[in-house]
C-alpha cells in the first residue's frame, strides 16, 4: 500500500493528466481527480499486494527470484486488465465517467493509460525487488539501513539461539559437498516456521543458523522455546522427503541465552546489521554443551528465570559450567517436551 501510494503520487505529479483532457469525464474539478487518485491507490495497493501474497502461498518450495518475478508480473499484468475493466464500471456507477462511454473510448482517449500499464509493471517489479532485498538482509533491516538506525552502536536486550545440525561432519562426508548443501538449503527453508513465533534470522554460518528475538516476542508464551520445537515438528513432517532424498533425518541442537548486546551497522564492501556482546558468545557455548549432556535444547539460567510456567515443557538444571573462553561459570538447563506435548 505504501509503495503504491508513493508511485501514484509520482504518477500524478509527473504527468499532465487532468479531467479537461478528456471528453467523457463529468466536470467535477479537483474532486474528480482526488476520487480517481484515491480509488486508484487503494485498488492497486490492495489488489497487487493480495495477489503477490496469494502467488507466494501457492508456490511450494524455493523459486529463483527472476522466475518468481516472471510469474508475479505475468499474473499482475493479467489482473491489471481485469482491474481496468472493473474501475471503468465503477467510475460509471459513481458517475465519474459518463454512462454512455464505451470501454474503447475510455482506454484509447484517456491520456497515458498504456503508459500506465508499463508504469504498473515497473512499480510492481521495484516493490517486489525491495521485498526480496529485505528478505536477504533480514526482514525490516533494509528500512533500518536506509534510515541509518544503527549507524551508531546501540544497546539492546535480546534473546539469541544458536541452531546447529547434529553430525554435520559425518553427513558432509557421506553426502558430498553438493548434496550436503542441498540438505542445508532444505532445512533452512523449513526453518521459516519460526517466523510464527516472532523469530528473526540473524545469520547463517555453514550448517548453523543464529536466531534472535526482542524480549517481548521471545518471552511471550515462551516463543523462543516453542520456535525450536515447531522447527523440529516441521522436519518430522518432512521425514519421508528427507529419507528419500538424503537417506537421513536431520536433527538440530540449540542453545539459547538472554542479555544485553550491542547492535550496529558494519562493513563498507558489504553492509549489514551486526550484533556484538557476551550474550551471543554464551549462547554459542551453551549449544556446544548439548552433545555432552545428550540433549537437543539447552538454555541459560538467566533465560530460564525469565520464562513463564509451561506444563508442556520440562526443564532440568544441569549445574553451573565453566564454558570455553569464560572466566565465570554459567548455569544451564536442559529442556524437553512433556509427554502430553509430544
Amino acid at each position: 500500500m505504501l509503495g503504491w501510494f508513493i508511485a501514484n503520487v509520482v504518477w500524478f505529479l509527473g504527468t499532465s493528466v487532468n479531467e479537461n483532457q478528456t471528453d467523457f469525464f463529468n466536470q467535477g474539478g479537483l474532486g474528480t481527480l482526488l476520487v480517481f487518485f484515491l480509488l486508484t491507490w487503494l485498488f492497486q495497493g490492495a489488489f497487487y499486494g493480495v495477489l503477490f501474497g496469494l502467488i507466494e502461498s501457492f508456490i511450494k518450495g524455493r523459486v529463483p527470484f527472476l522466475r518468481l518475478q516472471f510469474i508475479v508480473l505475468f499474473s499482475q499484468t493479467l489482473m491489471a486488465v481485469i482491474l481496468v475493466l472493473s474501475l471503468f464500471q465503477l467510475f460509471k456507477v459513481i458517475d465519474v465517467v459518463k454512462v454512455d462511454t464505451k470501454i474503447a473510448d475510455f482506454i484509447n482517449d484517456f491520456p497515458g493509460v498504456w503508459l500506465g500499464f508499463v508504469f504498473a509493471l515497473i512499480v510492481n517489479f521495484t516493490i517486489n525487488l525491495l521485498i526480496h532485498i529485505d528478505w536477504i538482509l533480514g526482514k525490516g533491516n533494509l528500512l533500518n539501513l536506509i534510515k541509518g538506525k544503527f549507524y551508531h552502536p546501540k544497546v539492546a536486550n535480546q534473546i539469541f539461539m544458536f541452531l546447529d545440525l547434529k553430525g554435520s561432519t559425518t553427513l558432509a562426508e557421506r553426502l558430498g559437498n553438493v548434496k550436503y548443501s542441498e540438505l542445508i538449503q532444505d532445512c533452512f527453508y523449513d526453518l521459516a516456521v519460526v517466523a510464527r513465533f516472532g523469530a528473526k534470522v540473524y545469520q547463517y554460518v555453514g550448517d548453523e543458523a543464529v536466531l534472535t528475538w526482542n524480549l517481548e516476542n521471545g518471552l511471550k508464551n515462551n516463543n523462543c522455546i516453542k520456535a525450536f520445537y515447531a522447527f523440529e515438528r516441521q522436519l518430522q513432517k518432512k521425514e519421508a522427503y528427507y529419507l528419500l532424498k538424503y537417506n537421513e533425518k536431520p536433527i538440530f541442537k540449540a542453545g539459547l541465552n538472554i542479555g544485553t548486546i550491542t547492535v550496529t551497522e558494519v562493513g563498507e564492501l558489504k553492509r549489514e546489521i551486526a550484533y556484538h556482546g557476551d550474550t551471543i558468545n554464551i549462547a554459542a557455548r551453551i549449544q556446544g554443551e548439548c552433545n555432552k549432556l545428550g540433549t537437543n535444547l539447552m538454555i541459560s539460567e538467566m533465560l530460564f528465570n525469565n520464562l513463564v510456567d509451561d506444563t508442556t515443557l520440562s526443564m532440568k538444571f544441569e549445574g553451573k559450567v565453566l564454558l570455553r573462553g569464560k572466566t565465570g561459570q554459567v548455569g544451564m538447563y536442559s529442556v524437553q517436551r512433556t509427554p502430553q506435548a509430544q
